[in-house]
């Protein structure tokens, strides 16, 4: 499976040029985030969308978002239960970042006027989820994630240049070091030439068929960062949330982990729990699957929220308007299945955003700092997001000062010619998604990964001939560097299970790179 350097035809002279200092790629909670700390800094940054801005997985998020500010909470005991729920694999010293910093951009996140819930005191109402040891999770109602992006876009939008409807298609490098970026709406193509690149699109769960991503987030920046020089980490830990609405032929809409934290129960079809339903993601995940590979079904149960006098379409009126939508807003029993929901793994980078290409950053989910390790704390999330983005706006600052644009000119041609029709792009794309399911999803093992190995360069080479298949061409390079890792991975640890080999390891305590070439490496930091 040979990958060009470019998977697009292109001549950076034939092309519209732009030229700004500071351009980010994505729209969601940690691309919002950085922007607004860039406008403090007095930074006017360009903003590049595929669709309108805020449609994402953080703007979807509903639990909320974890900071220590109650009175018997502290930074060490958020430190210690992110580390605890990470399995080993934390790089502490960011962690340390995120939950001290992250009281600070918490604060900031109230002056700007962004409504938490209050208790009857006026303070913020925190709530419990799943590893964390102590009522520390602010939210706003079941829409926290909406909450917070909305009140920073109200900012951000009128402040910034903004281009929707585009596409990144390649990041453009002269001999390794940064030059811009080579965007399409589908009939035009763009350069856009900068100082700083922040790359803030989103994780990658959407290359699963059953995920609760929004509809454009799938991952493939990632594959372009990678082509680009980057370097990719810890790509095989996915997060399946456990609680996504499962009716077949239906998307996995998910039911958020407060419903559970408020008291909502995991019963089989006879009623009977047989989870604590507040464990780690992941060990509720594969209890969930376990029970439907032994023929029973799951549902949430929300009748011990009713039963505590809790107004359930008050407190979750996303979560209601969903089951409404499903036909389900009459019933305390709802279908559940997992569905792949967070990837922690992504490119290489600080928690400030540096990546292995100078100018380059990468904040959010598109990042991995390793402040989630093997398996991510809930609530962490939108946390990072915003601590990353500030970080990162004060990196970029810099960065700006002592750079300059790169005028070099790139012509890049290849043998691919031909078009491919849209029922066939359609086809490939569920056949990626299905394989990566079925074989690479909560349960895998040295077979199914192979074969899905095999499957995925399989359509790499099918793709190969055409040349308007780029995002295709993508996410198979990224689906490769996923089975790799899970495969180099010979452990069980957090999120990622083999049955193969059920017990963690001491000897894999270390992080799986990506490098060029497809090579994995394991490295300590």
């Amino acid at each position: 499976m040979y990958i060009n350097r470019y998977l697009t035809c292109f001549n950076t002279k034939n092309i519209q040029n732009e030229v700004v200092d500071t351009v980010i790629v994505g729209s969601g909670l940690a691309g919002i985030s950085t922007a607004y700390y860039l406008l403090k800094l007095g930074i006017k940054p360009l903003i590049i969308t595929k669709k309108k801005p805020g449609i994402s997985n953080s703007f979807l998020a509903q639990g909320g978002i974890a900071a220590a500010i109650g009175c018997l909470d502290s930074v060490d005991l958020h430190f210690q239960d992110t580390i605890n729920a990470g399995k080993g694999l934390c790089i502490e010293k960011n962690v340390r970042i995120l939950v001290e910093e992250g009281l600070e951009r918490v604060i900031d996140l109230i002056v700007a006027g962004v409504e938490f819930d209050k208790d009857e005191n006026g303070f913020p109402k925190l709530t419990k989820e799943g590893a964390h040891s102590i009522n520390r999770v602010l939210h706003s109602k079941d829409k926290t994630g909406h909450e917070i992006g909305k009140k920073l876009l109200e900012y951000v939008k009128n402040n910034v240049f903004l281009a929707d409807g585009f596409y990144l298609e390649e990041i453009l490098t002269d001999e390794d070091k940064y030059v811009g970026i080579l965007l399409s709406d589908g009939k035009n193509q763009k350069v856009v030439r900068s100082k700083s690149l922040v790359l803030a699109t989103g994780g990658y769960s959407g290359v699963f068929l059953r995920n609760t991503s929004a509809y454009n987030v799938s991952g493939d920046s990632i594959a372009v960062a990678y082509r680009s020089g980057c370097e990719l980490m810890d790509l095989e830990f996915v997060q399946f949330h456990p609680t996504a609405i499962y009716i077949e032929g239906k998307p996995g809409w998910l039911i958020s982990e407060a419903v559970r934290g408020e008291g909502a129960i995991l019963v089989d079809e006879n009623g009977e729990r047989f989870i604590d339903e507040l464990k780690p993601r992941d060990e509720v995940a594969r209890a969930i699957l376990k029970k439907y590979q032994e023929g029973h079904k799951v549902f949430l149960d929300i009748k011990p929220i009713i039963d505590k006098g809790i107004d359930f379409k008050e407190r979750f009126p996303n979560v209601f308007s969903m089951l409404k939508e499903f036909g389900l807003e009459n019933f305390t029993k709802i279908p559940v299945s997992p569905s792949a929901h967070y990837t922690i793994g992504g490119v290489k980078a600080q928690l400030d955003g540096r990546t292995d290409i100078k100018g380059i950053f990468a904040v959010g989910e598109t990042a991995c700092s390793g402040v989630h390790g093997a398996n991510r704390l809930a609530s962490n999330s939108l946390l990072e997001c915003i601590v990353s983005g500030y970080k990162t706006a004060y990196n970029v600052y810099i960065n700006n000062m002592c750079s300059k644009i790169n005028y070099t000119d790139i012509d890049n041609d290849n043998d691919a010619k031909r078009q491919m029709e849209k029922s066939k792009r359609e086809y490939f794309l569920k056949e990626i998604k299905t394989v990566m399911w079925e074989k690479v999803g909560l349960i895998r093992s040295q077979t199914s990964l192979e074969t899905a190995l095999k499957k995925i360069e399989s359509i790499y080479d099918d793709l190969s001939p055409y040349c308007n298949v780029r995002y295709l061409k993508d996410l198979t390079i990224l689906c490769k560097g996923i089975i790799l890792s899970a495969l180099s991975r010979k452990e069980s640890r957090g999120v990622h299970f083999r049955e193969d080999y059920p017990n963690q390891s001491d000897e894999f305590l270390k992080h799986t790179i990506l490098q060029k070439n497809f090579e994995i490496n394991f490295r300590r930091f």
